[in-house]
């Protein structure tokens, strides 16, 4: 009895080993994560609810590609702080910055492979969301401006000014 009552503990004692170095990998992995990433990595888990040896993989994806950036950044900052005359400085921060776009376009197709189409439909649009629709003139009357409303879209001219398809029109 007191041989089976040891061999549990022992099991317990390895079993809580291996959990602990599992949740301190984890941990140590979501240090090196910067705010944005950490918080773009859980809402996608949040989102998408993977099977936890795909949420290890996404884990260590985002991990290995947020070092990659962080070395990409020590580099940025040591040839903006070298005397490089600025023409040179900013043709190579250009491909550092080109390099980190790679980096994350990288992660995000990872991330998306393991995904269903639909899934990566959604992924797309959360990743790269449309860009937000600019007023052109500030605030102003959409139904009396002639670039929001097109020709033949009820536009209300003021009196004495022309549509733009009478403006088209030769004078005789």
């Amino acid at each position: 009895m007191t041989a089976k009552i040891a061999w549990i503990v022992r099991r317990w004692v390895a079993a809580m080993g291996c959990l602990m170095c599992a949740v301190s990998s984890v941990s140590a992995q979501q240090e090196v994560l910067s705010g944005p990433e950490a918080r773009m990595l859980s809402s996608l888990m949040e989102r998408f609810k993977p099977l936890p040896s795909v949420e290890h993989i996404w884990t260590g994806a985002f991990t290995s590609a947020s070092a990659r950036m962080n070395e990409i950044k020590v580099q940025v900052d040591s040839i903006e702080r070298s005397g490089l005359p600025e023409a040179e400085v900013l043709m190579q921060v250009g491909a550092l910055r080109q390099e980190m776009r790679i980096v994350k376009q990288d992660r995000n197709s990872f991330v998306a492979g393991f995904l269903s189409p639909w899934d990566q439909l959604s992924l797309d649009s959360i990743l790269n969301p449309p860009a937000p629709s600019i007023q052109h003139f500030g605030m102003h009357d959409r139904m009396k401006c002639l670039v929001c409303k097109a020709p033949g879209e009820g536009a209300i001219f003021p009196s004495g000014v022309k549509s733009p398809d009478q403006l088209l029109i030769p004078k005789q």
